[in-house]
């Protein structure tokens, strides 16, 4: 069974041309999906609260939008 969901939780991301496996990322939708984090969740698998990338959003979202 999978239990991924079906529709994306991000429909700024949806309908992107990728070519060749790449995905543009535009760095004012990724400010403000940062700046939507909640910083009263939980940590997840990957260990890193979300306060911390929406409190660096302004300086972390230029260099997460190149890679």
């Amino acid at each position: 069974m999978d239990d991924r969901p079906t529709g994306s939780k991000c429909p700024e991301l949806e309908d992107q041309d990728c070519e060749n496996d790449q995905l543009s990322i535009n760095p004012q939708i990724l400010l403000y999906l940062l700046l939507q984090l909640d910083p009263y969740k939980s940590v997840g698998p990957d260990e890193i609260h979300s306060r911390i990338p929406k409190e660096l959003a302004d300086a972390i979202t230029k260099p997460l939008s190149d890679l």
